[in-house]
């Protein structure tokens, strides 16, 4: 809703341009925008036209209709607003926005108080709550108090319906100054404060309107919808209940009594849930209780909830936004506190602990808090130090004791992390079944948690496992397949897959890993006549069987053997595959005359050297 035209004083070839389409007065001053087609809207209106053309109804009248889902359209073109950029502030344009500022206009009350004033667009909201300006004062006398103050108070209307919520609250500000006896105006007011976010000033203003006004039944919804926003629940049910004793039978007051009951079931439900160690269920029951208000009472429960499912980040963005709203709520830092020392930021998260008890030093949640989070902080500090100083058993203890002392969630990064250092300390101390059962329990917690696999994979390597090792890597691999660190590891435990999985030429030769190469060729005779498939020509299908592999896996032995290259390329780990294409790579780098000590393996066979492919 515009300035109305009527009020107008400039020429029409100028105004025109700043008419809006929708309202057809004079656009909004101060709450006007221009669509990307170039045309001029209230702000307010053409929000209320986006808002009807999106109508979930109105789109599926269209589609019955045949007509195509185009979304928001220029009421003046018909050209679409969907997207970025298709709609900005008239500020964006500065010429258009200072020749509408320049518009010349009478005051919009000179009908009811015949004012006199005449002006620029820009000044209006001015004159008006200026008493010099606005009847030279004279809407304070007596004789035309009520009237003015009635002209004042339907101005602010305007601006309400205008979402000009802070001209509306100077506006019925000045109304109540000329006429402080009458509750709707404190009414109207509250309402714009509630908009606003100015939840305070709007109870305070319900209840000076009650005040006034005992049957005033907007000023108990109000009041009853500003308690609630201020996080007093219990005091939004009791008002509406002294509100309904006073006022029976009204249904504005009945129909915010079940809401607020409704929520008060919900926020206990969620404490009750928290208690009972099922955030889940919490979590469920304060989103319903944000469906019916976004109050801190409803933001921070959802946030203990979402640390209590480890979920830490978001409760750390939404306790951050509380206390910048509410830089005295104590629950808020607390809560932000242990997020933060979940993520395992402890001085961030002790300092926003003790920031609470400054505030509060007998609020009991953040003080046992406070008690825990500094042990566990320390015990953290001792197992690190102990590791250091290879101490490990010295390190187990303090990981337990911290865990012990943080009674942290579940899935929280912080226990995944102590568990892992935990699992890595008792790898040194060569307790594989319990470093494994640690890093199973880091892996649930923070599935992935890329220190808790790697000691994993380790432990189950020195446990001669290589191939559930190499298994567990790849479901990390899976998850980040470009960490170089990752693709190692993995490399390196498919490296001991393939060479748990080759024959033991050693053994198959009957000969010890020091022999020489006469040693290997009188061993390979001997056992060549034992398996040579002359030998078994009358045995069993199976016997023959057994013969042929075991004659040629002889073969496979002296060709290695006799080799100091495939030998020595045997003995740090690679099958035979892997030797055959290690020595096409010396051979074509000889050729090359690139190569210059003899193999070039090096020992890098045992870490993932890349060459086990």
């Amino acid at each position: 809703m515009g300035f109305p035209i009527s009020d107008v004083l400039t020429d029409e070839s100028i105004v025109c341009e700043f008419t809006c389409k929708i309202c057809c007065n004079l656009v909004e001053y101060g709450h006007a925008v221009h669509t990307h087609c170039s045309h001029v809207f209230c702000e307010s209106c053409l929000a209320d036209w986006v808002a009807r053309s999106s109508d979930p109804e109105v789109l599926a009248e269209a589609a019955m209709n045949g007509e195509p889902a185009r979304g928001p359209r220029c009421p003046t073109c018909n050209a679409g607003l969907a997207g970025e950029g298709k709609v900005a502030p008239l500020q964006t344009q500065p010429l258009a926005w200072r020749l509408l500022g320049r518009v010349q206009v009478r005051c919009p009350l000179h009908d009811s108080t015949s004012c006199g004033w005449r002006g620029d667009l820009s000044e209006v909201s001015a004159h008006l709550t200026n008493s010099e300006s606005h009847l030279k004062g004279q809407d304070y006398a007596p004789s035309n108090a009520t009237q003015n103050a009635e002209a004042l108070k339907n101005q602010g209307n305007a601006k309400f319906q205008s979402h000009a919520y802070r001209e509306a609250i100077q506006l019925y500000s000045k109304a109540i100054s000329a006429a402080p006896g009458v509750a709707s105006y404190y009414g109207n007011r509250a309402a714009a404060w509630l908009m606003v976010g100015a939840a305070e000033k709007c109870a305070e203003d319900c209840r000076r309107s009650i005040q006034l006004d005992s049957g005033y039944v907007k000023g108990y919804v109000r009041l009853a919808k500003a308690l609630v926003e201020l996080s007093d629940i219990d005091g939004a049910e009791e008002s509406l209940r002294n509100a309904s004793t006073r006022c029976p039978g009204k249904k504005e007051i009945e129909e915010e009594l079940a809401r607020v009951r409704l929520l008060s079931a919900h926020l206990a439900e969620g404490e009750r849930a928290l208690d009972a160690n099922e955030p889940a269920r919490a979590l469920e029951m304060y989103a319903a209780a944000a469906r019916v208000t976004q109050c801190t009472a409803v933001t921070l429960g959802a946030a203990r909830a979402e640390i209590a499912l480890g979920r830490c980040d978001g409760a750390m963005r939404t306790t951050g936004a509380v206390i910048r709203a509410e830089p005295g709520n104590v629950r808020a830092y607390a809560a932000r506190g242990h997020a933060l020392c979940l993520k395992l930021d402890f001085d961030q998260g002790m300092k926003h602990i003790r920031e609470g008890l400054r505030l509060d030093p007998d609020h009991a949640e953040c003080a046992g808090l406070f008690r825990r989070m500094k042990r566990a902080g320390a015990a953290l500090d001792r197992g690190r130090t102990a590791s250091g100083k290879r101490d490990f058993q010295a390190a187990c203890e303090a990981f337990t004791d911290a865990l012990e002392a943080a009674k942290a969630p579940t899935h929280s990064p912080f226990t995944a992390s102590v568990l892992a250092q935990r699992a890595n300390a008792r790898l040194r101390l060569r307790e594989y079944d319990f470093a494994l059962a640690d890093c199973a329990a880091a892996i649930a917690s923070q599935e992935d948690h890329k220190p808790a696999y790697f000691t994993q994979a380790t432990a189950l390597l020195h446990l001669g496992k290589p191939q559930e090792a190499e298994e567990s890597l790849a479901v990390l691999l899976k998850m980040d397949p470009g960490d170089e660190t990752v693709r190692r590891h993995h490399e390196k435990a498919a490296f001991e897959v393939r060479k748990s999985k080759r024959p033991d030429y050693y053994a198959i030769l009957g000969i010890s890993r020091v022999a020489s190469v006469p040693e290997v060729k009188q061993a390979y005779k001997a056992r060549c006549m034992e398996w040579h498939p002359d030998r078994h020509a009358n045995s069993s299908d199976e016997e023959r069987a057994t013969a042929e592999r075991n004659f040629k896996l002889l073969g496979e032995a002296l060709e290695i053997m006799e080799d100091q290259m495939k030998r020595q390329l045997y003995d740090e780990g690679f099958d035979k595959e892997a030797i055959a294409e290690r020595v096409e790579a010396a051979r074509r780098a000889a050729h090359r005359g690139g190569y210059g000590n003899g193999h070039g393996c090096g020992s890098g066979g045992g870490c993932g050297s890349g060459g086990c492919h």
